[in-house]
């Protein structure tokens, strides 16, 4: 089955128990999941918990990737505290802490062949916004070196406070002030289209505006109604044939993440998911 776009499928959203065709695939197992994955004739998988897996199970995940011909996608930098004011540091204990999380985040990149980090953090109610951006920004620049001898690219993620409460960078003004602070070849911008749809972007108009600082794209479409959540490509409000073709003619090279849950529940659910990405893809 082939594609017009090179999409990524992901291992797990919510959570790495929970990946995207739980229902479709043999199980939920990682290497089950890449078999369907591949099979659909997708270009890659997305981990995004890949560094909560043991270190061999993260090889082990890699290598059937690469033995059925998919690419790694995008892995979140610390999976079990991405919610909190990390990135944000101002002290130099807090920066070191931070460093030594991201030496690991690399590690893990290194094993799976994975060259997207996706940087997300909290708040801190108690300090003030712009200096907590500011700070982010310093970390990110130091950061910088770091990851380019790693292969890897940190990309900052602006997250729609509909759908994540409590996190610094709520705006894609913010993200985008970040990575031109930061001024760092290996510090870029991540291309959420649901986060960016739930604040009301003009998609089309915001990525012919940043197009040479993203180095990811994810997919997700905005339910009729716009409440929070994710949902099928293609089955909500988004627009989606003049903004692929537009990611595409950018030259954009990189995978198309499919960030996103069945609209309907179950086998029936996932098919309908299919579906609707087919109809996206074929009018390209």
């Amino acid at each position: 089955m082939s594609w017009t776009l090179p999409y990524a499928a992901h291992l797990g959203m919510r959570g790495p128990a929970l990946p995207l065709f739980r229902h479709s695939a043999r199980s939920t197992e990682p290497f089950d999941q890449i078999d369907f994955i591949a099979d659909l004739g997708f270009t890659g998988v997305q981990d995004n918990y890949a560094a909560l897996r043991p270190a061999q199970e993260q090889t082990r995940v890699a290598q059937h990737a690469a033995r059925r011909g998919l690419r790694m996608g995008s892995f979140v930098h610390d999976p079990r505290g991405w919610h909190l004011p990390r990135w944000s540091a101002p002290d130099a204990d807090s920066r070191a802490a931070l460093m030594a999380q991201l030496d690991r985040s690399f590690e893990t990149a290194r094993r799976i062949g994975g060259s997207i980090l996706t940087c997300v953090t909290g708040f801190d109610a108690k300090l003030d916004r712009q200096r907590q951006l500011a700070a982010m920004a310093d970390n990110l620049r130091r950061a910088g070196d770091l990851a380019a001898a790693a292969g890897v690219v940190c990309c900052v993620e602006m997250t729609s406070p509909r759908w994540l409460p409590a996190m610094l960078v709520e705006t894609f003004d913010d993200a985008i002030a970040l990575v031109r602070t930061a001024d760092h070849p290996a510090v870029k911008l991540m291309f959420d289209v649901g986060h960016l749809a739930l604040n009301g972007h003009d998609l089309l108009a915001t990525f012919q505006k940043v197009h040479d600082l993203v180095a990811a794209v994810q997919l997700a479409d905005v339910p009729a109604g716009a409440e929070p959540g994710r949902i099928d490509v293609g089955a909500g409000l988004i627009v989606w044939t003049p903004l692929l073709r537009a990611i595409c003619a950018s030259g954009y090279a990189g995978l198309y993440e499919i960030e996103l849950e069945a609209k309907g529940a179950g086998l029936a659910g996932e098919r309908q998911m299919l579906e609707t990405l087919r109809s996206v893809d074929t009018a390209l």
